[in-house]
């Protein structure tokens, strides 16, 4: 298939993503074929202004964006650092992982350790589930994980242009882990378009993942 760029705002910058998508296959195996080919793996934010410019336009590439979103999931390269004893929730970009495709938690407490993390969440008396679409924008857990609130609004766009006008943020439960636990971000949509939903929890293994190379400028 012809290579081609799809063009999109990102922070008051113009990206290019690679199409088409690369995929399905799990997160490591998806980064190792971008760097093969000379791409940069998109973080969540970049994602989600991605699939925000492209999602409700009358065009082949949306429906290919929403096919993926109703039967599979994007995956955006924002690791998920969780600390049970500080009960905090810590957002890196570019994760590494393990031999088995699993986030590297080691990687990113020595990241935590550096401070290069992102953005940092409590996990308490913050909203998680099914929220309406007009709460997303000031939810701190969409905040930190699209990039601050310029992408939360996109979010809520989003998830506006689905059946039930919800988006849904899954988080586990951090009082049942012992230790810290890493995790990376996915966006799909719930129950064939019904809501957008936001995962902290995926593993990074499961083969049913997609996403682009970003464009070196």
């Amino acid at each position: 298939m012809e290579q081609t760029e799809m063009e999109f705002p990102h922070q008051g910058k113009k990206l290019a993503a690679r199409h088409p998508f690369f995929g399905p296959a799990n997160s490591k195996t998806l980064l190792e074929n971008i760097r093969h080919e000379r791409y940069i793996a998109p973080t969540f934010p970049e994602l989600t202004s991605f699939i925000h410019h492209y999602y409700d336009t009358n065009t082949p590439r949306a429906e290919e964006i929403k096919e993926v979103m109703t039967t599979k999931y994007f995956v955006g390269y924002t690791g998920i650092l969780y600390l049970p004893r500080k009960k905090e929730v810590c957002f890196i970009d570019h994760p590494a992982f393990q031999r088995d495709a699993v986030v590297d938690v080691d990687s990113l407490l020595s990241r935590l350790k550096l401070n290069e993390v992102r953005a940092r969440v409590p996990v308490d008396e913050i909203e998680t589930g099914s929220l309406k679409w007009d709460k997303i924008a000031k939810n701190p857990f969409f905040i930190a994980v699209s990039g601050g609130e310029e992408g939360a609004e996109k979010l809520a766009e989003i998830a506006s242009k689905h059946t039930d006008k919800k988006g849904h943020i899954f988080v586990p439960d951090i009082s049942y882990f012992t230790a810290p636990q890493a995790r990376i971000a996915l966006i799909y949509s719930y129950d064939k378009g019904k809501s957008l939903t936001v995962s902290l929890n995926g593993s990074g293994y499961s083969i049913n993942s997609y996403t682009f190379g970003l464009i070196a400028k």
